[in-house]
């Protein structure tokens, strides 16, 4: 099958907004953007984007990022700029001086300064390292010296802007006069240059990711990856070919440092987790696992879904079937890797994909923009995109040999940092089934939430646990009273400067890990004022925020304080906590659409609100 033209759908994105109707240009010319094309897409289509965009709304995430770089990046930033409309982040750009990032980094007062960016990247490559070919005198001594000054640099960035960097890695040079001699010796630059970017990894704090740009060049080819004539005329590198490959690559970290990363992956299941229809065919007549080449890339493909899971990707189904027919291969076909317990959500009926997608993300507790729908036909993947424009549908080949490629490209689950949250978040969706059933038969909620035996926990913001605190605050939408958005040094800075909870919760089904957050800095004296309480959606209607309030009023009072001060601010996607404070005793005392307040007297508050959960090795008592 002939790869999807995107320019059709950016002609008919012209058409509507000459006809002002900007919502559906916006999506026809996302749709486009979600087709991977080729940078010449971008050069033609600039002009009508920018009117479009600059109509389209506010998106799901603001961003300041600065390409600080040795080679020319205006092009690079172009297409940044587009794709970052199609993810939904409104983005404003610094473009640094050429050749000139290590001293725009070290400025404290210059163009980077004035700009203050959340997002940094050093767009860095092999000739920046000024390696001899062969016979480096000191490879150890010019390895360390060259980590130690990107270290610096990181470390500078961090600590002024509170920023996420993303350092390209560096890649090889295309030709090498040492040939077979740079990788076997140890003075050889290829070498060298692996080395250097293993020591990078090595010592990579928080708040910085690596660019693999040795893979995207693997992925576009040599020849692609660099043009010499670019480079001597324009100082361009990577070539303008190899780009759109790159920023998508860069996308990804960008998506994960601004927390929109998809969550759950849902499958279609006849010709897209295996070959033949359960319906007609039969077991029989399916195929999958050895014994034929679409069987075994059936198979790698069900291989590559399971280790997803394993990273902490939901899996689901959604399948137009007879129940009876899809669970009949998982639990009876030899060959096949998945299995029906790998699947939190499992619906095969008669009803349309958009429907059950929706039914998905509510059983999960997700919104529509953290699924991503793998299906093998090209018109079910064109209607669910028209329908559920909020869900990503990756585009797949013809074939099945390609379809992990195909998966693995569209870049939808990026991750730049692994907690062990990440690691439970599966299989803790899988036993909330446990806990459902615990719930239909209890006699009333008191007796399921006594019968769940939970135990919870609060502790201080740490290095331990700071990596997964940014996480949630750039994650979590629906139970977020503010819905503010913060870095690493964000968090760092709010615990020094006040009172931070970070809570975990165990029940007898299994362990959460860390659920929820609060951000209670100093208002003025005795008086504290919530910056943050945000909760995972996977721990509602267990009363755990009446223990987190416990926990806060209990700090607060052994600190002095007088009231505690909460706001509500409305998002798209925070209804859920419109009415939060004022379940929990605050009175509100201002009012407006977009913005609530309200205050909470501790004199007046009497005993603890919270008492179906335990308390487990908190580090503040609890009044009890």
């Amino acid at each position: 099958m002939t790869k999807p033209d995107p320019l059709p759908l950016a002609h008919h994105a012209r058409e509507l907004a000459a006809r002002r109707q900007w919502t559906g240009a916006a999506a026809a010319m996302r749709q486009a953007l979600e087709l991977r094309p080729s940078y010449t897409f971008y050069a033609r289509v600039q002009r009508s984007l920018e009117e479009i965009a600059s109509h389209a709304g506010p998106g799901a995430r603001q961003a300041r990022i600065a390409v600080l770089g040795s080679s020319t990046t205006s092009l690079l930033i172009q297409i940044v700029r587009a794709l970052c409309f199609r993810d939904r982040i409104d983005a404003v750009f610094h473009e640094g001086a050429f050749g000139a990032f290590r001293q725009e980094v070290l400025d404290t007062t210059g163009p980077l300064a004035t700009f203050a960016p959340t997002v940094v990247v050093l767009a860095t490559n092999w000739r920046d390292l000024q390696l001899a070919a062969l016979g480096e005198d000191d490879v150890d001594r010019r390895v360390r010296a060259i980590v130690d000054e990107y270290h610096a640099l990181w470390t500078t960035l961090h600590a002024r802007y509170g920023c996420h960097v993303v350092q390209f890695t560096f890649d090889v040079p295309a030709d090498d006069s040492a040939g077979l001699l740079s990788l076997n010796l140890e003075s050889g630059r290829r070498r060298a240059i692996r080395r250097i970017n293993l020591a990078l990894a090595e010592a990579l704090p928080s708040g910085v990711s690596l660019l693999d740009t040795e893979h995207v060049a693997a992925e576009v080819g040599v020849d692609r990856w660099a043009n010499p004539r670019l480079w001597y005329l324009a100082r361009q590198h990577p070539s303008t070919e190899a780009l759109p490959e790159l920023v998508e690559e860069l996308m990804a970290h960008v998506r994960a440092a601004t927390g929109l990363s998809r969550k759950v992956l849902v499958c279609d299941l006849d010709n897209t987790l295996w070959k033949g229809v359960i319906g007609e065919d039969g077991l029989s007549g399916i195929t999958v696992g050895p014994g034929s080449a679409e069987g075994e890339a059936y198979a790698d493909l069900q291989r590559y879904i399971k280790d997803l899971k394993h990273r902490g990707i939901v899996l689901a189904v959604c399948s137009k079937n007879n129940p009876v027919d899809a669970e009949a291969p998982f639990r009876e076909k030899p060959g096949m890797v998945l299995r029906l317990d790998d699947f939190a959500v499992f619906l095969a009926n008669w009803d349309d994909k958009a429907t059950n997608l929706r039914r998905v993300a509510q059983r999960l507790g997700v919104g529509l923009d953290g699924l991503v729908m793998l299906d093998d036909n090209p018109f079910e993947r064109g209607w669910l995109r028209s329908e559920v424009r909020d869900v990503a549908v990756p585009e797949l080949g013809s074939s099945v040999f390609t379809a992990v490629r195909d998966l693995d490209r569209a870049r939808l689950f990026p991750a730049i940092a692994w907690s062990p949250e990440d690691r439970l978040r599966a299989d803790g969706y899988l036993r909330e089934q446990d806990r459902e059933q615990s719930r239909a038969t209890a006699a009333n909620l008191e007796e399921y939430l006594a019968g769940l035996e939970m135990r919870a926990s609060c502790v201080p913001v740490g290095d331990a646990n700071i990596e997964r605190v940014t996480q949630l605050t750039n994650k979590t939408n629906q139970f977020n009273v503010t819905t503010r958005r913060r870095t690493t040094a964000d968090v760092r800075h709010l615990a020094a400067a006040g009172w931070t909870g970070v809570f975990s919760l165990q029940d007898r089904y299994g362990d959460y890990g860390i659920i929820g957050v609060i951000f209670a800095p100093p208002r003025e004296p005795g008086s504290w004022m919530i910056d943050t309480w945000l909760m995972s959606c996977r721990v509602l209607r267990r009363d755990v925020e009446k223990f987190m309030l416990d926990c806060l009023v209990d700090a607060a009072r052994g600190a002095g304080v007088d009231s505690i001060v909460g706001e509500y601010v409305r998002t798209e996607k925070n209804a859920l906590v419109a009415d939060l404070f004022g379940s929990l005793g605050f009175e509100r005392v201002s009012h407006t659409d977009e913005r609530s307040i309200y205050r909470l007297d501790l004199e007046r508050m009497r005993g603890p609100v919270s008492r179906a959960i335990a308390r487990e090795g908190s580090d503040f008592s609890l009044a009890r």
